[in-house]
């Protein structure tokens, strides 16, 4: 019997799967797509494709809060990390918030006593 592994994933963290498992299979099915947005851009392109100053992706950079790649000197930003790590800070609305609240209520049966 070969070893088996069982990995216990949170909510959020099966989220991330599927979101990435959709990514690749969209990758899949249409690699022109893909290989137009899997494009280095400078500072300067990356600043204007988010809209922030110059000063402010440094900052990120300087935080290790936003995806680059370094060669030397030059910093170089991945148009598809970009574009997923802007997606990454979707932030919830409060009635999906409260939509999970109540949900968690109910499945935990707190709701009803």
């Amino acid at each position: 019997m070969k070893n088996q592994q069982i990995y216990m994933l949170s909510e959020e963290g099966i989220k991330v799967l599927a979101e990435q498992i959709t990514e690749n299979i969209k990758k899949a099915i249409n690699p022109l797509n893909s290989s137009a947005e899997d494009v280095f851009m400078n500072i300067d392109e990356t600043a204007k494709l988010i809209n922030l100053a110059k000063p402010s992706i440094y900052g990120l950079v300087h935080q290790n809060r936003i995806p680059y790649h370094k060669k030397g000197k030059r910093l170089y930003f991945l148009k598809s990390q970009i574009i997923d790590w802007l997606k990454s800070g979707k932030k919830e609305s409060k009635d999906d918030t409260e939509t999970k609240a109540n949900e968690y209520l109910m499945k935990n049966q707190l709701f009803n006593r």
